[in-house]
């Protein structure tokens, strides 16, 4: 074959729907591991955090779950480094390897019955590494998938990575319900609650496959070209105060919808109705799976929303629906019904669905081309370790304290306060290009 058809066919452009599904294939591996570990965190508990009380066995896993949290500034800072000295398309590779690898080694560590304070230890471990890798893969696959969009797209295209992730919570919780209907509860505590994390593994070579196929995006060889790439991206960020007041307005906006209601809602809410109604574990997945795949229809509609009216009027209206929704969802699911449970989470997903929709565009159109990643991640990884991994701990403290899920609620409607004035300080993004 010729050497110039040779070049000419690498160089070929993917088509939008495989770029979106290369983008979004981390994120379903993130989320089915996120989602995984908040399911599963009463088995855990009992395997590797044993404790006096359940309380305090919960606290301590969900402690490991914050361990990821904490790893993803560092992530971002490096990750986030190589994929604006690099490219988008390199780094993408690395990150579903390592993310899925982590999770997968946690389906066969010994419990602590076996080998004592080791287990934590090592479970603490595999969620650090899984933070470093997830705190890249967020902004570079967004970055991915903004700069391969045409303009007017940007939104609806970029709101595929989020559905990435309601996938991976969705495919997480058929395992779950599958796992929970056919395992009876000792058998769930003894080995069941190993088979979701290896799956992670199978996960892994599956978005590699994706990825592989793709090219690197017009932006990212735009400046490249021009020799624009930058040196240091995080001391360029760092040096800006542009740029560090766009990520302190970022931070306010994940707060609410992208994080704290988020991780209140998806990963705590199922601890509560297990530990505080008698809906039962097969009911709570059951009804958590149907509300997600109803998110799952939510995120792009929002997107494509998004690309209409922009980006803040949706943040609005998300953050609005938060303060309204928050305690009349909390005490519909003390009911402990299956029917009241669902109508809470068909409705709280309305909001969390049309957040999760544009803080990727706003996120990164804020910043150009060649600190996009790095400055997008370390905003996404500090939200993410200050509301994120701290929202179930904060929540089960709380609970214990006041003994009713409303408190819960409350501090959502605060969260949503805060973020709705966070987005009020940011200017709208859906109208302008991508700066380089």
């Amino acid at each position: 074959m010729p050497v110039g058809k040779r070049e000419k066919i690498v160089a070929r452009e993917p088509g939008q729907f495989a770029v979106r599904i290369g983008g979004a294939a981390g994120q379903v591996i993130e989320w089915y591991d996120f989602t995984i570990y908040g399911y599963f965190a009463v088995y855990l508990s009992a395997q590797f955090f044993p404790a006096k009380n359940d309380v305090a066995s919960l606290l301590a896993t969900f402690a490991g779950l914050l361990s990821t949290f904490i790893s993803r500034p560092l992530g971002a800072v490096v990750i986030g480094h190589f994929a604006d000295r690099l490219g988008r398309r390199r780094i993408l590779a690395v990150t579903v390897f390592g993310a899925s690898g982590a999770v997968a080694i946690i389906g066969v560590l010994p419990p602590a019955s076996s080998i004592g304070a080791a287990a934590p230890v090592l479970v603490v471990l595999c969620r650090l590494v899984q933070g470093v890798f997830a705190g890249g893969e967020v902004p570079a696959a967004g970055s991915l998938v903004l700069e391969h969009s045409a303009h007017g797209r940007r939104a609806f295209s970029a709101s595929w990575v989020q559905v990435g992730a309601t996938a991976g919570s969705i495919l997480a919780l058929l395992v779950a319900t599958l796992l929970s209907s056919t395992l009876s509860h000792d058998l769930m505590g003894s080995w069941g609650w190993r088979i979701p994390f290896l799956i992670a593994a199978p996960l892994g070579a599956v978005g590699w496959f994706v990825r592989s196929r793709l090219t690197e995006t017009p932006q990212f060889r735009k400046i490249e070209e021009e020799g624009a790439v930058a040196r240091a991206p995080i001391v360029e960020l760092l040096t800006n105060k542009e740029h560090l007041g766009r990520m302190l307005r970022l931070l306010g906006i994940f707060l609410c919808g992208s994080f704290f209601a988020f991780y209140v809602f998806l990963t705590y809410a199922p601890t509560y109705l297990i530990s505080h109604t008698r809906i039962g574990t097969g009911s709570t997945f059951l009804s958590a799976l149907i509300a997600q795949c109803f998110m799952m229809c939510v995120i792009p509609l929002s997107g494509r929303l998004a690309d209409r009216v922009g980006r803040r009027p949706v943040l609005f209206a998300a953050q609005v629906l938060f303060m309204i929704m928050a305690v009349p969802a909390f005490l519909l699911m003390g009911r402990g019904t299956f029917g009241f449970v669902l109508l809470a989470q068909l409705a709280i997903v309305i909001p969390i669905g049309l957040h999760q929709a544009v803080q990727l565009p706003v996120m990164l159109e804020l910043l150009p081309t060649r600190v996009r990643v790095s400055g997008g991640g370390l905003a996404f990884a500090i939200a993410s370790a200050l509301f994120g991994g701290t929202a179930p701990i904060f929540a089960v403290w709380l609970v214990g304290r006041t003994g009713t899920g409303t408190s819960v609620a409350i501090a959502v409607v605060v969260a949503a306060a805060i973020s709705f004035a966070a987005t009020a300080l940011t200017p709208e993004t859906g109208r302008r290009e991508l700066a380089s």
